[in-house]
């Protein structure tokens, strides 16, 4: 077998009838290559909006709890609707205004999240939640 050539190629996959695919030189073709899946860089405010898509019109805040290099959890908070919502390595919850405001009283678990929190949307429902604690 002949000595692999250490040319490395930085391509974008793209959709190729119902998968995706990644275009080299033709003096590839009938080579084998080696194809490896590099992250892009994190656009959390993005992501998120994206996740959120449906729910949108209910939603009033959005926050970063933490974020880890395998994990990011974010909280949303809405008007009326109550979930847990995981894609990729984002893990979102969507909670109701008014029970997140009861959560604050009774948990310091709760307390702690909004402390440490960063805003996404909505900076200033985030400060007034701080002063409820």
């Amino acid at each position: 077998m002949a000595v692999p050539n250490k040319r490395v190629f930085y391509r974008r996959a793209i959709k190729v009838g119902n998968s995706s695919g990644v275009l080299l030189p033709k003096a590839f073709l009938g080579h084998y290559v080696k194809v490896a899946v590099i992250s892009p860089p994190k656009n959390i405010k993005k992501d998120v909006t994206s996740i959120l898509d449906s729910f949108l019109e209910e939603i009033i805040g959005v926050y970063l709890i933490s974020e880890t290099e395998d994990q990011i959890e974010i909280l949303a908070i809405s008007t009326n609707i109550n979930k847990h919502l995981e894609k990729r390595n984002y893990f979102v919850d969507v909670v109701p205004l008014n029970v997140l405001k009861k959560s604050l009283k009774e948990k310091q678990e709760t307390r702690e999240k909004i402390k440490s929190a960063k805003p996404i949307i909505n900076k200033m429902l985030l400060f007034e939640l701080k002063k409820l604690i």
